[in-house]
């Protein structure tokens, strides 16, 4: 090698600055052995970049790692926390994630502990960042970019700040938070405007220009990629110039405009493959140039642009893009006409969702799958779709993307849009930062962060365009109701009428009246033909509320018209076919009563197509306050009042068992604002005497002894239904308990005859 080292350096400075790889890999062809002088070591630093530029990390990896353990015996450490940086990045790009954290700590603690250069540790710990993000490792990407920026801002470093604030808001933005990483990253860009370096400003005005587009500003979006590309190409920087036209596509694709879409996602991948051919942004460009060749018809040349891209992806371990690949997948092989493989791998996509939690792409996988399979003729099909938009649904309001879910609400056939100016109305702006808030069950007045009431609420959605009966239980005050209106309003038939029933007001003498109707003069009485409640609910929902209560003849009669579809008025013989959806709702336990011989079996398997269970509001504990503030701010507005609540309030609403349910909470918060002055704070001299009167911790104890109370009534209900009443019988299977505890216990527990078969010893 000619020339000493500092002259070649120099001159491989200059071609470093002047973007010759190639050359500068020719003049080091033949690396000097590593000194003391750690002149070598710089030349084989020099030597390693360039091979990692070119996206040669085999290379960099075999010539590397000999170094390491050569200036690991050298006093050389900042240069061996460089090259533990450089080999964490081709590790990285190998696949090999373990053995790329390992590095990148290695050089942390050297930088942090040896060298004491805080600034230099920074920088490892935004690539640790990096690496943990490329791993869909969210909650600890975040975690170390938020130390980072803790770290920045203590050392007053405002531009390393910046710089792990554009990197947090790239995290967020694959992991749901984009309302957050538009604020993270407005702070970068500020932060950086006159950096004397405006490459990083660059990287985070582009990340800005993304948030627009998802938040649905794709003006603002495109303007300022548009400048920012301009800006690129003058300073020559190829991979921000990729990752520029890589987002312009976006924005082409959200306005519909395919094939300049796919003009500007080709010429990022030219530079992208002459840059790294496998880097990062080939797999994101993969599944954008294949779902552009699927909506201009090219199917085929879909399916070996995003196989490319996923081999890519599997190869660098990036499981955010091998995520996104599997929807564009699953459209090219359906557009190919392999629509069998094609919901193979959208749903292995929504696994990979669900496991990886990328909010995001699982939304826009089940909204395709979803919206798909609403198009197949198979009624199961078509309700499988449905349940996977409802959950597309809940995964875009989540994260923020209201457009999307307005989306989903038309696929969903709501023609009327739900009112978003939340704001206007006090009762949902109370609800606005509750954790874990159900916004899709919200449009239907049903509020709960309970996974019970979702998943509910889930079922209705899946099976709300059958005609498939529908069977709710739950205590007395659940909202039962709620939720069948909530089917009705999903269903196509909430054009037509709901029409609820009180069964217990269902009296033998008029039945056939109430159900079917009559004719002028079919008894006393009938001075006017009338319909019944069958007629009335003809091409709607038929709510047969308490279903339990029917005597047996209702019973008898309501089977009757569930099996024929048929009616026929009191005093006609004339008989009219009707189409009616039936929902029960009961708060006893129909399946006991049935084996009582107390409900007919076959009505019963009639009525419970398919079943859904509402908790008692004490096992949903989370739902209480939600509901108190909802329900408070609905009143308040009602009554034209304007009242607060105290802190130590809320400890009592939760730690309450509430007997009554959501139907007693409801009533205290009418009665709390009808004796309160407008303007004045409800204190615990407010509440109901059996709250105020007892500390949070003595309400919970009352809470699981009211528990207890009801799993022993239903143990020793079970045991006598088992023995049909026999008492004697039924205490010895009680764990031996003596006949006599029994029949205290019985009275204690307040168990009636009626409630098991009356047989006696």
């Amino acid at each position: 090698m000619k020339g000493d080292a500092a002259t070649l350096l120099a001159k491989l400075e200059d071609l470093r600055s002047r973007n010759l790889l190639e050359e500068l890999l020719l003049l080091t062809a033949s690396l000097p052995p590593i000194t003391e002088d750690s002149d070598s070591a710089r030349i084989l630093i020099a030597r390693l970049n360039a091979l990692e530029q070119l996206g040669r990390w085999t290379e960099v990896v075999r010539e590397g790692q000999p170094g390491v353990e050569t200036i690991g015996s050298t006093s050389s450490q900042a240069l061996l926390s460089e090259i533990h940086a450089i080999l964490a990045r081709s590790f990285r790009r190998l696949g090999q994630i373990s053995r790329a954290e390992t590095h990148l700590r290695a050089a942390h603690h050297i930088a942090k502990w040896i060298l004491r250069d805080p600034v230099a540790a920074l920088a490892h710990q935004r690539r640790l960042a990096v690496l943990f993000k490329g791993l869909g490792m969210w909650k600890q990407a975040t975690h170390e970019s938020r130390r980072a920026i803790e770290a920045s801002l203590e050392l007053g470093e405002p531009v390393a700040a910046a710089r792990n604030r554009t990197n947090l808001a790239i995290v967020l933005l694959k992991s749901g938070g984009i309302e957050e990483a538009a604020i993270e990253v407005s702070k970068a860009v500020a932060s950086l405007q006159g950096c004397p370096t405006p490459l990083w400003r660059i990287l985070a005005e582009m990340v800005q220009a993304k948030c627009h587009r998802l938040l649905g500003r794709h003006q603002e979006a495109r303007e300022l990629l548009h400048r920012l590309l301009t800006e690129i190409r003058f300073g020559v920087h190829k991979r921000e110039e990729a990752i520029c036209l890589e987002y312009l596509g976006d924005c082409f694709v959200n306005s519909g405009l395919w094939t300049d879409a796919l003009d500007s996602y080709r010429a990022a991948e030219r530079i992208a493959a002459a840059h790294a051919p496998n880097g990062d942004i080939i797999p994101e460009l993969g599944h954008r140039i294949g779902e552009c060749l699927v909506h201009l018809g090219d199917p085929n040349a879909a399916i070996l642009a995003c196989e490319h891209g996923l081999k890519v992806a599997l190869e660098t371990g990036d499981r955010y893009e091998e995520c996104a690949t599997q929807r564009v997948l699953a459209m090219a092989h359906r557009a190919a006409g392999n629509a069998t493989k094609a919901y193979r791998l959208a749903d292995h996509g929504i696994a990979l969702g669900r496991a990886y939690e990328i909010p995001y792409e699982l939304a826009r996988t089940l909204a395709w799958a979803g919206s798909t399979r609403l198009e197949s003729q198979q009624r199961d099909e078509q309700m499988i779709g449905r349940l996977q938009l409802w959950e597309a649904r809940a995964n875009f309001e989540r994260i923020g993307l209201e457009h999307e879910a307005v989306a989903i609400d038309r696929l969903l056939g709501f023609e009327e849009s739900p009112d978003r100016e939340e704001s206007t109305r006090p009762d949902l702006a109370v609800l606005e930062g509750i954790e874990g808030l159900d916004r899709g069950a919200l449009r239907f007045g049903i509020v709960t962060t309970s996974p019970a009431i979702s998943a509910a609420v889930a079922t209705l959605q899946s099976v709300a365009p059958s005609k498939i009966p529908v069977l709710i239980s739950g205590p007395s005050g659940t909202g039962k109701e709620l939720l069948a209106q909530a089917l009705h309003l999903m269903s196509d038939r909430r054009k037509r009428r709901l029409v609820p029933v009180n069964c217990a007001a269902l009296s033998p003498g008029i039945l056939d009246s109430e159900l079917f109707g009559h004719e002028r003069g079919a008894f006393t009485g009938a001075v006017a033909a009338r319909d019944g409640l069958f007629a009335a609910a003809d091409g709607g929902t038929l709510l047969l509320d308490e279903v339990g209560e029917l005597s047996p003849t209702a019973q008898a009669t309501l089977l009757r018209i569930l099996e024929t579809g048929e009616l026929r008025r009191v005093g006609t013989d004339e008989v009219h076919t009707i189409d009616v959806r039936v929902v029960a709702a009961t708060n006893a336990d129909l399946g006991g009563m049935v084996e009582r011989g107390t409900f007919r079996r076959d009505l019963y398997y009639r009525l419970a197509g398919v079943r859904v269970a509402v908790p008692a509001l004490a096992e949903r504990e989370e739902d209480i306050l939600p509901l108190f503030r909802y329900f408070l701010a609905q009143v308040c507005a009602a009554a034209g009042k304007r009242l607060s609540m105290a802190a130590d309030v809320e400890p009592l609403l939760r730690a309450y068992a509430w007997p009554g349910n959501v139907r007693e909470l409801r009533n205290e918060v009418a009665r709390l604002v009808a004796v309160s002055e407008s303007g004045s704070v409800i204190g615990l001299d407010a509440l109901l005497p059996e709250l105020r009167v007892k500390l949070p911790a003595t309400l919970r104890r009352d809470r699981v002894r009211a528990a207890q109370v009801r799993d022993e009534r239903a143990w020793i209900l079970e045991a006598l239904r088992a023995h049909r009443g026999n008492k004697t019988d039924a205490a010895r299977s009680l764990e031996g308990m003596n006949r006599t505890t029994l029949l205290y216990k019985m009275e204690r527990l307040g168990i009636r005859p009626e409630e098991y078969s009356t047989e006696d010893a």
